[in-house]
């Protein structure tokens, strides 16, 4: 996502910038047009393309090569097909939300160790690429469920996130001073986190009503944006201490002005199953 990021200053930044928006409207419009066409097994698909792109960009983080990396995209396709017809509404998809919460909540304090000099990271190929399975499995479930129960709160999830995003790069750009994780993340700042924090009761207003809650319902929507803000942050810097250790800037080139897919959905790997797990306290869950 780019989260609370201070934007590249070297030569042609209007250029970048300008990449970087064409590029997150085309994808943004397709999307949304997945989302509200009734067509789950189209978006499924879709997602699927993105989940196995992404794969590539994680086997090839922990090292892996070709056939290698194949043979682990392979595998996380297979285990996302068997898991998506598998895991019915009910107790079942809420351990795995849960899961992944907690995994979450371990992977911030990971982050946090980094910052202070101390590296908890798996080194092995195969124990990062068993991490890899445990970030991306859910989000692509979670994305599912979530537009299985409510294309609209689906909708509200991308909103958040996108203007988060957006948020948290012009006001890191303008007033951007304090650095968030310099040793993770250097380019992130707290100002950023301060405008990527401000979309959320936007967002929870807009889509909260729209969406029927009311009152403490509408507050607890409210609070739930809030945390899903600050979860995007920590996908976003799980991704950059990743990259980090692979000794590379971006997970990939494939989206002009982004980078690669990990760099686009790394937000969301810790946002959307959060946010699913959270319309679950709301009875709004999948």
């Amino acid at each position: 996502m780019g989260s609370a990021s201070v934007p590249p200053t070297d030569q042609g930044p209007g250029r970048a910038l300008r990449s970087r928006l064409l590029t997150a409207a085309v994808l943004g419009g397709a999307l949304v047009l997945l989302v509200i066409a009734d067509s789950p097994g189209t978006l499924a698909a879709v997602l699927a393309v993105f989940l196995a792109l992404a794969a590539w960009e994680w086997g090839t983080l922990c090292g892996w090569r070709r056939p290698a990396v194949f043979v682990w995209v392979g595998a996380l396709l297979m285990l996302a097909a068997l898991a998506w017809g598998a895991l019915p509404p009910g107790p079942a998809r809420a351990g795995v939300l849960l899961v992944s919460v907690v995994g979450w909540g371990a992977a911030a304090a990971v982050v946090v160790a980094a910052e202070r000099g101390r590296s908890l990271l798996p080194e092995r190929a195969a124990a990062l690429a068993a991490l890899g399975v445990w970030v991306l499995l859910p989000l692509w479930l979670s994305l599912l469920w979530l537009k299985a129960a409510s294309p609209l709160l689906l909708l509200a999830l991308f909103a958040l996130i996108w203007l988060a995003d957006s948020a948290a790069y012009f006001v890191g750009r303008r007033y951007g001073r304090r650095r968030l994780a310099p040793r993770v993340s250097p380019g992130k700042t707290w100002a950023g986190v301060a405008g990527a924090l401000a979309a959320a009761p936007i967002i929870a207003l807009v889509f909260g009503l729209s969406a029927g809650f009311r009152g403490a319902a509408l507050a607890g929507f409210g609070m739930l944006c809030l945390v899903t803000v600050v979860a995007s942050i920590v996908g976003d810097l799980f991704e950059s201490l990743l990259k980090r250790r692979a000794g590379v800037k971006d997970s990939g080139a494939l989206l002009p002005g982004h980078g690669g897919v990990l760099d686009r959905i790394d937000s969301l790997t810790a946002a959307a199953p959060i946010f699913c797990w959270g319309l679950s306290l709301l009875d709004s869950s999948p």
